[in-house]
């Protein structure tokens, strides 16, 4: 397979996951002799942006198509930061079928008819873009290869609540899933759903979950007063008051005030949670940051927060970042969806694991981490695993997508 037609919807000067995911591909497919050919949509609005995030991609060609979804309708009439309201969510529900960025079906399958590529690649949230991809695929006899960056049935931020979205989504993972030559899903939990619906697609499901980049990291600061940080979105199930309370507890026992210990949260927070993390004094919110620096803002600190209120399907994607920071990290909440971080306690990773609810047991854990603090024996380790390196997990799609050729 030479020439790869990439669908991802979400792509700079869109930053998140979905784009880093599909950035990092981009950037080490060309490696093993495959050139990826991105088809995405035209500029939106969108509550993370991050231009610098392909900065390093050389000579890969974007072709950007028009949609008529709400978020590109919202940047044609003059929206660029786009943030979430409660009361968008029941409209948000409605236009479930099975997302609402089906707008861009029609231009994205127009375009990539007229894209030359030897296989059809598509990595999905927002999953309309399977429906896209299985079409352009069908129409080019060309091989179909699917990238799940979340479970599509069980899609936990946004469920699929109603009768006739769940026979839609149904009708189409099924056509999809049984059509497609080869299955890409970022956890094993994904990977099982699926098996479990669809037992026969066992030999081409293969798990590739998100990884890191040693290249991004760089030396950082390390603060003087004790700081824990978050990285990545706040919202509904990643809510952290519960950790809160517990730091509340254990400073108010200490008698320390803001100047003495900091609880800062780097990346998107929704607006009610905006409002839950203000209560409290020690807290920083520094919004959405440029990838880089999100990353060096992040390994400022000396303990690092991870939150999960359990779902298996709504797991942090930042687990080898986690890692590759060296910071000892606290899990607010505990999931089979943290299956990396399980994995590195196993290698003697210093995580520690807590019920999302479990606020005298996280608040003994922070004094201990903070009596470790005031020793000077708080030392960053960083975990590095050459298996989940965006470079050699590049290498092991590359190296499936060379297997379908000999298929």
């Amino acid at each position: 397979m030479k020439r790869l037609l990439f669908i991802s919807y979400y792509w700079p000067p869109c930053g998140g996951p979905g784009s880093i995911r599909s950035v990092k591909f981009a950037k080490y497919l060309p490696q093993h002799g495959i050139e990826p050919v991105i088809l995405t949509r035209k500029n939106i609005a969108y509550h993370s942006i991050d231009p610098e995030l392909d900065a390093d991609l050389k000579n890969i060609k974007v072709y950007r198509t028009e949609s008529f979804d709400p978020a590109r309708i919202l940047y044609l009439c003059g929206m660029r930061i786009y943030r979430p309201k409660n009361w968008q969510i029941p409209i948000k529900k409605g236009l479930n079928f099975p997302d609402n960025k089906i707008g861009w079906i029609p231009f994205a399958y127009s375009a990539g008819l007229k894209i030359k590529s030897d296989g059809i690649f598509v990595t999905a949230p927002p999953f309309s873009s399977f429906i896209t991809g299985y079409m352009i695929a069908k129409s080019i006899s060309k091989p179909l290869i699917l990238d799940f960056r979340d479970a599509w049935l069980e899609f936990p931020f946004l469920r699929y609540e109603f009768k006739i979205q769940q026979r839609f989504v149904k009708y189409w993972e099924k056509k999809i899933v049984q059509y497609a030559r080869l299955i890409i899903t970022v956890s094993e939990s994904i990977k099982q759903s699926l098996l479990m619906r669809y037992p026969d697609i066992e030999d081409k499901v293969f798990v590739i979950p998100n990884g890191y980049d040693p290249g991004d990291f760089c030396a950082s600061q390390v603060p003087k007063k004790f700081t824990i940080s978050y990285l990545g979105t706040v919202r509904k199930e990643r809510n952290p008051e519960p950790f809160l309370i517990a730091v509340q507890k254990f400073a108010e026992e200490y008698n320390l005030k803001s100047e003495d210990i900091e609880v800062k949260f780097v990346g998107h927070v929704e607006d009610e949670y905006i409002r839950i993390i203000k209560k409290y004094i020690f807290t920083k919110i520094t919004g959405h940051l440029p990838y880089h620096q999100a990353l060096k803002e992040f390994c400022s600190a000396h303990i690092a927060l991870m939150i999960t209120t359990g779902d298996e399907f709504f797991f942090p994607s930042r687990q080898n970042e986690y890692l590759a920071s060296g910071l000892p990290i606290i899990s607010c909440g505990k999931s089979r969806g943290l299956f990396i971080l399980n994995q590195a306690v196993n290698a003697g990773y210093p995580v520690k694991f807590f019920d999302y609810g479990d606020v005298d047991g996280m608040k003994e854990e922070i004094r201990n981490f903070y009596a470790e603090f005031k020793a000077n024996k708080l030392d960053k380790n960083p975990h590095p695993n050459p298996e989940y390196t965006r470079q050699n997990l590049t290498a092991k799609l590359a190296g499936l997508l060379k297997m379908i050729d000999k298929g």
